[in-house]
C-alpha cells in the first residue's frame, strides 16, 4: 500500500537553483518537498558562478547573512575587449558600478553547494527525499501527485522543476523549448594567477571564442574559455594549454598555474512557456544559455522571487497555488527580462563567432561607440547586477 505525504509545493532537482527555490519558499512559510530524483554525489566540480550585487543581497538573505560568502573578491570592474584588438586599445569596454560599491562576486559552485546543504538540513519547513526517484506524475483536480519507485506518493498543490535542461518533466508535460547547439566546448579552468589589476574581471573575444578570467580571491581564479569543436585549443596538452593562455592573460597577470581542467559542450534551451497544468519550471529547465555574459544564475535567481511573491501573494488572496491564473502571470512578469538576456547572449555568441574582418571591423565600431556612452553603461550594469530588483527582499 502507498504511503501518502503532503506538502505545499514540490521541488524536483539536486542542483542550486533547486536549493535556493526551496529555502526561499521555506522563508516565506511554505512546506516544501525536495526531491532530487538522482543519486548523490560528491562534489568535484570547479565551476565558479558570478553573483551580480543584487544576487549576493538575495544570497545573504537566503543564508542568513552567511559571513563565509564575504571573503570572496568583490568584482568593481568588468574589462572587454577583442583579443586581436587588445594591445592597440581599439576595442576595449570597462563596466563599473559607481552606485553600489561593487558588480558582484564570483564564488565556486562547490561552496555555494556545501553552505545551501548546511541551511537545507536545518530547516523544519523542508524535507528531502533523497532516495526516492520519480515513477509517475499524476494530474488531479486539485492537486497534483508525484509517485515514487518505492510506492510513496506525494500531493501537493504545485510542483516546481528545477533539474537542469535535460529535465525529466519533458516526459509527463507538454512543454515546449527552442533549442540551439551552439557546436562549442567549454574549458572550466581553476588556476593559481597572481593579477596585475585586483577586483576586476576579464572577457576577452578571441578567434577561438570567448575567454573569460573570473578571479574569486587575490591568488585563485577561474578560466573559462568557450571554444569552437574545431578549435585546436582542445587538442593541447596541459602546458601547451598554460602557454596559449599565459601568452594571452601576459599584460594583465605576473604568473599562471593550471590546477584543474573540465570540458562540458554548451547548448541552448529556452522554454516557451514557463507553465503547464500544475506545473512550473525554473533554472536552466526554463532558460540554459551561454556563459558569454555571466547572468545564467542572476536570471534564474530573479525567476525564483518572482514566483515566490506570485505565490505569497495569491495565497494570502485564497488562491490555489496551481491554478492556471497564478502561474500566467508569473509567465508574464519575467518574460520580456528572460527573452532580453537568453536570446541576447545568443546573438552577441553569434556575432563574435563570424570570422569576416567586416563584421569585426564593425563590433569594433560599436564597442567603441558604446564605451563612449555613460549612459548605456550605466542602464547595462544596473540591469546586470539586479540590484534594483532585490531592494525589496
Amino acid at each position: 500500500m502507498s504511503k501518502l505525504m503532503q506538502t505545499d509545493v514540490i521541488i524536483i532537482g539536486a542542483g542550486i537553483s533547486a536549493k535556493l527555490t526551496a529555502l526561499y519558499l521555506s522563508i516565506h512559510r511554505f512546506k516544501v518537498i525536495v526531491f532530487p530524483n538522482q543519486v548523490i554525489k560528491d562534489d568535484t566540480s570547479n565551476l565558479v558562478t558570478f553573483f551580480s550585487s543584487g544576487s549576493i543581497k538575495f544570497l545573504s538573505n537566503i543564508l542568513n547573512d552567511d559571513k563565509s560568502i564575504v571573503c570572496y573578491e568583490d568584482i568593481k570592474q568588468l574589462c572587454c575587449s577583442q583579443y586581436d584588438q587588445l594591445n592597440k586599445k581599439n576595442f576595449k569596454v570597462n563596466f563599473d558600478n559607481n552606485k553600489e560599491e561593487f558588480l558582484g562576486k564570483i564564488i565556486p559552485n562547490k561552496k555555494i553547494n556545501e553552505l545551501l546543504d548546511g541551511h537545507l538540513l536545518s530547516n523544519t519547513n523542508i524535507n528531502i527525499l533523497n532516495d526516492e526517484f520519480i515513477d509517475d506524475i499524476r494530474y488531479k483536480d486539485t492537486q497534483i501527485e508525484v509517485a515514487t519507485k518505492k510506492s510513496a506518493s506525494i500531493s501537493a498543490k504545485l510542483v516546481i522543476v528545477a533539474d537542469g535542461k535535460n529535465s525529466i518533466i519533458k516526459r509527463y508535460s507538454d512543454f515546449q523549448f527552442i533549442t540551439h547547439d551552439f557546436e562549442q566546448t567549454a574549458l572550466s579552468i581553476a588556476a593559481n594567477i597572481e593579477r596585475k589589476n585586483q577586483n576586476t574581471a576579464y572577457q576577452y573575444f578571441t578567434p577561438d571564442g570567448p575567454l573569460a578570467l573570473l578571479p574569486y580571491s587575490s591568488t585563485h581564479s577561474s578560466i573559462v574559455w568557450s571554444l569552437k569543436k574545431s578549435s585546436n585549443m582542445l587538442r593541447l596538452d596541459q602546458n601547451e594549454l598554460q602557454q596559449e593562455i599565459t601568452d594571452i592573460f601576459r599584460p594583465i597577470i605576473n604568473s599562471f598555474k593550471i590546477i584543474d581542467i573540465q570540458k562540458f559542450n554548451l547548448s541552448f534551451s529556452f522554454a516557451k512557456k514557463l507553465f503547464s497544468k500544475r506545473l512550473t519550471i525554473v533554472g536552466d529547465t526554463a532558460h540554459s544559455m551561454h556563459p558569454i555574459a555571466g547572468q545564467g544564475l542572476n536570471l534564474i535567481i530573479k525567476d525564483i522571487v518572482c514566483l515566490t511573491k506570485q505565490l505569497v501573494k495569491y495565497k494570502s488572496l485564497g488562491y490555489d497555488l496551481g491554478e492556471t491564473a497564478v502561474l500566467n502571470e508569473y509567465d508574464d512578469l519575467r518574460r520580456s527580462d528572460n527573452i532580453a538576456y537568453s536570446f541576447g547572449t545568443l546573438i552577441l555568441d553569434e556575432v563574435f563567432s563570424i570570422e569576416n574582418k567586416h563584421i569585426r571591423k564593425l563590433t569594433n565600431s560599436l564597442f567603441k561607440t558604446f564605451n563612449r556612452s555613460e549612459t548605456l553603461k550605466k542602464y547595462f550594469v544596473n540591469s546586470a547586477t539586479g540590484y534594483n530588483y532585490f531592494n525589496n527582499l
